[in-house]
């Protein structure tokens, strides 16, 4: 059964938002690299993207879509080497094992570092796809990477093709936290680096296990 579209229209996405010139992000990408593939919650470590994520072209972007009181739930510095069995498998940011957020409280927003191309593992998505709602995970199938096997979600029959969501450095996307997307390993020369933010308003942790959860307070008073 679909669900409505949501803030992001009936694509559940949208690119082009511009936060730096691309010789800014990449001297940002140079001054994050080199702390592993995947760091966890990096504005807490690395004081360049406690600033990014900060920054008020997104912060007012996001302010947009979910209101003025917005917080981090989560997220990762992605990095991904050329050659590097690195894939991500199809799935939904907003819902997982442990926890589910509110898809009209919550948007995820990627950050392109570098350019995010065709070759070097930029993001796959399938537009519309946000409309079935939330769909039942498993975990991914062994491939013989090294992150391990990720929670996964099988792709509806019948729907739009998957489009690669190319972006420029300094460039970046906005997701509908319902929406299926992946991304393959990087076969390019240079590395492709990222960065996945989860942003929410007040109330959209719906679940995390029975825990609270323990959020990053970016802008408004309500936290």
């Amino acid at each position: 059964m679909l669900t409505t579209a949501g803030r992001l229209g009936t694509a559940g996405f949208s690119t082009g938002l511009q936060w730096a010139d691309p010789g800014e992000a990449i001297r940002v990408a140079q001054q994050v690299s080199g702390h592993g593939d995947v760091v966890k919650q990096p504005w807490l470590t690395l004081p360049e993207i406690a600033v990014l994520v900060r920054r008020p072209v997104i912060v007012n972007a996001v302010a947009d879509l979910i209101g003025p009181d917005i917080a981090l739930e989560g997220g990762f510095l992605l990095t991904k080497w050329p050659g590097a069995d690195f894939r991500v498998p199809w799935h939904q940011d907003g819902a997982g094992a442990d926890m589910e957020l509110d898809p009209e409280r919550s948007v995820t927003v990627w950050m392109a570092l570098t350019e995010a191309t065709a070759g070097n593992g930029a993001l796959r998505v399938i537009p519309g796809s946000h409309m079935h709602g939330y769909l039942p995970t498993r975990r991914e199938d062994p491939h013989g990477g090294q992150h391990g096997r990720a929670l996964t979600t099988d792709v509806p029959p019948g729907g739009p093709s998957a489009v690669v969501a190319e972006l420029a450095a300094g460039q970046a996307l906005a997701m509908d936290m319902r929406l299926l997307h992946s991304s393959p390993p990087n076969t390019s020369g240079r590395p492709r680096i990222g960065l996945n933010l989860r942003y929410v308003a007040p109330g959209a942790v719906l679940r995390r296990n029975g825990q609270e959860p323990q959020l990053y307070p970016i802008a408004g008073p309500s936290w």
